[in-house]
């Protein structure tokens, strides 16, 4: 046993064990090694979403990258680097009842204002790295600026109108806000607002029960205005119709009167041409028979009896029956033989 023993202990048997223990402490630390790169290549690797843009932050050095990851996908940013993430998309701040952050200002005209709106902004990514370093002591903190100059910009632009124009001149409001919060946002918070909406804007109630009075009694103005408009169009119209309704009579009454003259001058014509023929005819009665005064006008009423004169048609024979003694308002009826 003793021999056992100082063999193993010899100088050759400890040089080996010491390799052995060598190569099972090397073993082990490139096999930790490899565990540790295979970690660290693992979480070298975050994920930027269509809807994001990110900087590189190094957790060693403590510092962030300038260069602006905009490009969605799977990215490797390398060890000890994390991404912080903004939004790409268009965002919206709200100044309501339910966040209980209505604005308090005022009108030009010195009246009290409540205002409830909200604008929707975008984060300008050439401008990310500033606003980082400029506002962010915490992720998110630039929406605490955005709200305060927001509120700031908003409330004062609100005194640049008097009251009536809140009333009925909203939406030019709204765009006058929008356009000083862009030119603002853009020089100084680097980012550009889309747009604003008014949503509430309460007034005094004595005010706004004035402007509502005001405002219907100029709508009955507007609507008697109008039925003035549409009667006079109705009377001018009637007019019209009412002259060439005269037009027409008159036309009318002037056809009427010739064709009264024309037949007149016809009449008068056959009448002279009658008149004319009868004196040429009883002229040479008067002449031939030599009948004339009481004679005369006695041949004439019995040529006119029998159906002579003129306008007689000789080519009829009538029988003539006069009688003579008879009361002229006695009845007398034909009998049949």
């Amino acid at each position: 046993l003793k021999a056992a023993q100082a063999a193993a202990f010899s100088p050759p048997s400890l040089v080996l064990r010491a390799v052995c223990v060598m190569a099972e402490a090397v073993q082990f630390c490139c096999g930790g090694l490899a565990a540790a790169f295979a970690v660290l290549f693992l979480f070298s690797w975050s994920t930027v979403a269509p809807t994001e843009m990110a900087l590189r932050y190094n957790f060693v050095t403590k510092t962030v990258s300038q260069e602006v990851v905009s490009d969605p996908g799977l990215k490797f940013v390398g060890p000890f680097v994390s991404l912080i993430k903004y939004p790409k998309t268009i965002q919206t701040l709200e100044y309501n009842q339910q966040h209980r952050d209505l604005l308090d200002g005022r009108t030009k005209d010195g009246l009290p204002l409540i205002l409830g709106t909200a604008f929707q902004y975008r984060l300008l990514p050439d401008g990310l790295f500033q606003l980082y370093h400029s506002f962010e002591n915490e992720v998110g903190d630039y929406e605490k600026i955005f709200k305060l100059m927001g509120i700031h910009i908003i409330t004062e632009v609100a005194t640049e109108f008097i009251a009536y124009q809140f009333f009925n001149e909203k939406q030019a409001i709204a765009a006058v806000m929008r356009n000083k919060l862009d030119v603002y946002f853009s020089k100084n918070l680097y980012a550009t607002v889309e747009s604003l909406q008014i949503n509430e804007d309460d007034l005094p109630e004595a005010f706004t029960e004035t402007i509502l009075m005001a405002a219907t009694s100029k709508q009955n103005i507007t609507r008697m205005e109008k039925t003035r408009d549409a009667k006079v169009i109705e009377f001018q119209t009637a007019r019209l119709v009412a002259q060439a309704q005269a037009n027409v009579t008159i036309q009318q009454s002037i056809g009427e009167q010739h064709r009264i003259m024309q037949n007149g001058r016809a009449d008068a014509a056959i009448i002279e041409a009658y008149v004319e023929a009868e004196l040429q005819a009883y002229g040479k009665v008067h002449d031939e028979l030599g009948l004339s005064g009481d004679k005369l006008l006695k041949y004439i009423w019995y040529d006119t009896l029998s159906g002579g004169s003129v306008s007689a048609d000789s080519t009829q024979t009538k029988d003539i029956q006069m009688l003579f003694g008879v009361n002229p308002a006695a009845y007398i009826s034909e009998t049949s033989a």
